[in-house]
């Protein structure tokens, strides 16, 4: 820039901060502050939103708990007292059966 735009430019800047600083903050009736806190209060806020997150994930944990408690139960209580053979007998039985395959 040339030195005459910098000399304006600082002299622009000079004017608005002086008429900055002669303005008076703008007085509010008590009302009208009162209904704007109402009205904030009013919104849901992000961290109430984020909080339900982690909630969705405890509970969604627990039904993956229950599900694996029902098969894993399921597991131990099956009849594996059927195959006589021992463990070799299980891949015999296996090959056999076409459900199995």
């Amino acid at each position: 820039m040339t030195p005459s735009n910098e000399k304006k430019i600082e002299k622009l800047e000079r004017a608005l901060a002086r008429a900055h600083a002669s303005q008076e903050a703008p007085q509010f009736s008590t009302n009208w502050v009162y209904s704007i806190i109402r009205e904030v209060r009013q919104h849901p806020s992000r961290a109430r939103r984020t909080t339900e997150v982690p909630r969705l994930v405890w509970r969604a944990a627990t039904v993956v708990v229950f599900l694996s408690m029902i098969v894993v139960g399921s597991v131990l209580t099956w009849d594996a007292e059927q195959i006589h053979t021992g463990f070799s007998g299980l891949f015999t039985e296996a090959t056999m059966d076409p459900t199995l395959l």
